[in-house]
């Protein structure tokens, strides 16, 4: 499902307007004009004269010649004839050529602390990535996954697309609180009829003023209840203002998006399994905030966010630690690079201790996600997870989630066409860019 798709639209080029009297092409017959009224190297003006329209000629690089008779008997007759046209010749795009990425979608995920652009296809099945790259970004360009300085993270997407040449055609990924997600279940319908049905459903289930949002769905299957045969219908609601903001600092940037599409939804085509199982399986982006769904063959059913993301666990060892967010942010990556805390060392086992927490408070949030779709009527247990993102590389964080929510848990990698096609980014942090890039399958 690819989120506001019927929303967000690129517009369509169109041929410029011509003004009267004007064309590209003069198809009709030639005229039978008098000699010498319109000769190749004239040109006719128009004149007004006494309130009369006169024709005057203008003869360009001739000298003037008398309008005798004499003149016109000497002067050759001149046939004018249809201009042919021949198609014009089509090159085949090689290397080199400037049309190497047109038809290429590049997926962007614009998180607080980095820019990921992922290129890829399909490849028996699986979204694999043939090219990803990404640029750090300063702290308070972006908070709750909503845009906060435009103008400065215009210039940094304008850098990224310019060192690593990706097509300037982006999906880019979601991720923000003030989305909703909801599962509705409509009598049957045309599709003409489907959206006017959802929105009178909507203003009673969504908490959201439905002049300030933008909706988008996707229908499920006809399902049985126990009001009879209904058509099930994913219904996702976001507020417009946070992405017309985030649109405007995508053109700023030179860019031309194609859609948005929530985060979560690129993890689960990014991760998700060819031969789809048939139980629901939990998915969890663990980025600036934590982004939960469960899925069944491959189709989101249920969303929930959770706060104990990269942007908490920032914000508290900047606090406890007494030290600037960026430097938060270099201690955890180190703590990712070094491996379990050694005895002595304050600043990795202050990690430590804050991931132990943040484990246990998430794996809370996972559990509660996973008890509430599995007694749903006519849902399936949850057993199972894939994890990715940001936190997912921290040492024993994975672990820690499993044991905290019961869960059978393991950590979600993006597949790549080759050992270079990441670019030493971790496979774990490109899902969602690499999903992105796909789009829908099938």
């Amino acid at each position: 499902m690819s989120f506001l798709k019927k929303e967000i639209t690129m517009p369509r080029l169109r041929a410029p307007k011509l003004k009267a009297g004007t064309s590209r092409v003069d198809t009709s017959p030639p005229s039978e004009s008098p000699v010498g009224e319109s000769p190749v190297g004239e040109s006719t003006a128009i004149e007004q004269k006494r309130g009369r329209r006169t024709l005057r000629k203008r003869t360009v690089g001739r000298p003037s010649r008398s309008r005798g008779a004499s003149s016109k008997a000497s002067r050759p007759r001149r046939t004018l004839t249809r201009p042919t046209l021949t198609k014009p010749a089509l090159k085949r795009a090689g290397a080199g050529s400037r049309s190497k990425t047109r038809g290429v979608v590049t997926g962007l995920e614009i998180g607080a602390t980095q820019l990921i652009a992922a290129q890829a296809r399909l490849q028996n099945g699986r979204i694999v990535a043939e090219r990803v790259a990404a640029r750090p970004l300063p702290h308070g360009l972006m908070r709750d996954g909503l845009v906060i300085d435009g103008d400065q993270m215009a210039s940094e997407l304008k850098a990224l697309f310019s060192e690593h040449r990706f097509s300037k055609r982006v999906r880019v990924g979601l991720a923000t609180p003030r989305t909703i997600l909801r599962v509705i279940d409509l009598p049957p319908l045309d599709d003409k009829d489907i959206k006017a049905a959802l929105i009178m459903q909507a203003q009673e289930r969504i908490p959201m003023p439905l002049d300030r949002a933008v909706m988008d769905y996707q229908t499920v299957g006809f399902v049985d209840t126990a009001e009879g045969r209904r058509l099930r219908v994913v219904v996702v609601v976001t507020e417009r203002e946070g992405v017309e903001r985030l649109l405007d600092t995508l053109r700023r940037a030179g860019l031309r998006p194609e859609g948005i599409d929530l985060s979560i939804f690129s993890v689960i085509r990014a991760l998700g399994e060819v031969d789809q199982t048939q139980g629901p399986v939990l998915y969890a982006q663990l980025g600036d905030l934590v982004n939960i769904a469960i899925a069944e063959n491959g189709v989101c059913r249920f969303t929930r966010q959770a706060p104990q993301g990269l942007a908490l666990v920032l914000g508290r060892l900047a606090e406890n630690r007494e030290i600037p967010v960026d430097q938060a942010h270099e201690l955890l990556r180190a703590a990712a690079d070094a491996g379990p805390a050694e005895p002595g060392d304050e600043d990795a086992l202050a990690v430590a201790d804050l991931l132990r927490r943040t484990a246990a408070e998430l794996g809370s949030e996972l559990r509660a996600a996973a008890e509430f779709y599995s007694s749903q009527p006519g849902s399936d247990t949850v057993t199972t997870g894939v994890v990715a993102g940001p936190l997912a590389p921290l040492p024993g964080f994975v672990e820690a989630l499993s044991r905290a929510s019961g869960l059978k848990l393991s950590c979600g990698e993006a597949q790549a066409t080759g050992p270079d096609a990441l670019g030493g980014i971790d496979a774990r942090l490109a899902a969602v860019a690499t999903g992105l890039a796909v789009g829908e399958i099938g």
